[in-house]
């Protein structure tokens, strides 16, 4: 099935590992022209590469920027649409450091809003009204299902993600009559190279297997209400994106792929 998504300027943020990489090749396969970005330039490089080597046909540039910086997220987007506007934003960018809350201090809290939602601010400011004026545009912000069931683990993760989707929809109201669209998708915990480590070392500091430890967590962890009692594909969430993404009827919606944790109808 045609989605409509040939040669459509695509931008990814944090977008040469996990969730966000995943979200870039499913672009890719679409023929659309893709960005992926990172404030680390051989991630960056080694991404557009493996993707170019993968699909010979594959409209991939790269752009390197930390987004936790303003002057850095400017200079990213000037880059970006210097030859012409984005046509879908995709706010992939956070990080989920696992702490007591009683221990995490006033700098790791402003650290992790700075990243996981002023990045989405400082982009949103530009790509927003600059969509607006050619009255065309889908902006994606990653959140998570932690935003609607906060982990107590995650205190300072669970915020900003809820955040997130507050922030979604008030850009949403600016939208209104148009056809610019900002949607939020909110994954649960999805098996990425991050989390792949984290079970690496859970097996090993306990003695089990990988396997096992994943039998552990959906027995007596955050996700044991899963109904997939499994972990989330990268491809499943990108999926959601592309939907997000391709579908003008959704505007100002938060758009759960949770495998089912959350016991609502």
């Amino acid at each position: 099935m045609d989605m409509g998504l040939l040669n459509k300027k695509v931008l990814i943020t944090g977008s040469t590992s996990g969730v966000g990489k995943g979200i870039a090749e499913a672009f890719i396969k679409e023929g659309a022209r893709v960005v992926v970005t990172s404030y680390l330039e051989k991630e960056v490089i080694d991404t557009v590469k493996e993707f170019k080597d993968k699909y010979t046909e594959a409209l991939v540039e790269g752009v390197v920027g930390d987004l936790s910086k303003l002057e850095d997220a400017n200079k990213l987007y000037d880059e970006v649409t210097k030859d012409g506007p984005i046509d879908i934003l995709v706010n992939n960018l956070g990080i989920y450091p696992v702490k007591p809350f009683e221990q995490i201090t006033d700098e790791e809290w402003y650290h992790i809003f700075n990243i996981n939602v002023m990045s989405i601010v400082r982009l949103c400011r530009r790509a927003l009204p600059d969509m607006l004026k050619i009255n065309s545009g889908k902006i994606i912000n990653i959140s998570s299902e932690a935003g609607l069931r906060p982990n107590g683990d995650l205190i300072h993760y669970s915020t900003t993600k809820s955040a997130i989707l507050g922030l979604s929809r008030g850009l949403a109201e600016t939208t209104k009559g148009s056809k610019v669209t900002v949607n939020s998708v909110l994954p649960v915990t999805t098996w990425t190279e991050g989390i792949a480590k984290y079970f690496e070392e859970l097996a090993k500091k306990n003695g089990n297997s990988v396997e096992q430890e994943k039998i552990n967590y959906f027995q007596n962890g955050n996700d044991r209400d899963s109904l997939l009692q499994r972990f989330l594909t990268t491809e499943e969430v990108a999926k959601t994106v592309l939907f997000a993404a391709t579908n003008d009827g959704i505007n100002g919606n938060s758009i759960l792929i949770d495998a089912g944790v959350i016991k609502h109808i």
